[in-house]
């Protein structure tokens, strides 16, 4: 039999689906405990950053799919991810909201560092007193994204100090995310026909973009 030759495009973003589906299951296996103004709980900070990484990791290999399957100019090509999605939709509504997303993912992947001083003992847990984050961190685009008195992101008002990720913030990660690789799928180049990817979760195979509402659900 004569071999066959082929082209394979190394782009992995569905390869996340599933890991990620599963961290969502051991993320709402337990309930819900809204975060202190310092902290969550260790379990829904871990599973809820991981989410956030795995769904920005996703993500970026679909934008490096939007990259190969609609060429731009050479110094577009050397753009970064957000850079790469507003010259294909230079429209984009939620813009904003997707920089947001891209500020915590900053945080979390270069490990931002704050200084906290807080009170226990008393009747409500931990009473912040005051935070600051390292001098070591916060670029320009953190600095125009950030509104320093709530620390939270201005557009999405996702928590920048790490400590305090809950599935709230990995929620609206989701949402922004999914609502992006959907204008990806507007496009006849694309073609990765993310919508109807299915998912194993708790023993059935589900829409993997039915997974945000069981996050809500467990809000």
């Amino acid at each position: 039999m004569s071999r066959i030759q082929d082209d394979l495009i190394t782009i992995i973003g569905s390869a996340y689906l599933q890991p990620i589906a599963d961290l969502i299951d051991r993320l709402i296996q337990r309930k819900h405990v809204r975060p202190t103004r310092i902290q969550s709980t260790h379990h829904e900070c871990g599973y809820c950053a991981a989410g956030v990484i795995l769904l920005v990791a996703m993500f970026e290999s679909y934008v490096s799919r939007l990259r190969y399957t609609c060429p731009k100019p050479e110094s577009a090509l050397k753009r970064n991810a957000i850079d790469i999605v507003l010259s294909v939709f230079p429209r984009l509504r939620h813009r904003e909201a997707l920089r947001d997303v891209y500020i915590l993912r900053d945080i979390l992947m270069h490990a931002h560092l704050w200084e906290i001083k807080y009170e226990w003992g008393g009747p409500v847990p931990m009473v912040l007193k005051d935070a600051t984050l390292h001098p070591a961190y916060g670029d320009t685009k953190y600095q125009s994204r950030v509104d320093p008195l709530a620390r939270r992101t201005k557009t999405l008002k996702l928590s920048v100090i790490p400590t305090r990720i809950d599935r709230r913030d990995l929620l609206k990660v989701f949402d922004t995310v999914w609502k992006t690789l959907l204008c990806f799928e507007s496009l006849k180049c694309f073609r990765c026909n993310i919508p109807p990817q299915r998912v194993r979760f708790r023993g059935k195979p589900v829409t993997f973009a039915s997974l945000r509402d069981e996050i809500e659900a467990s809000l």
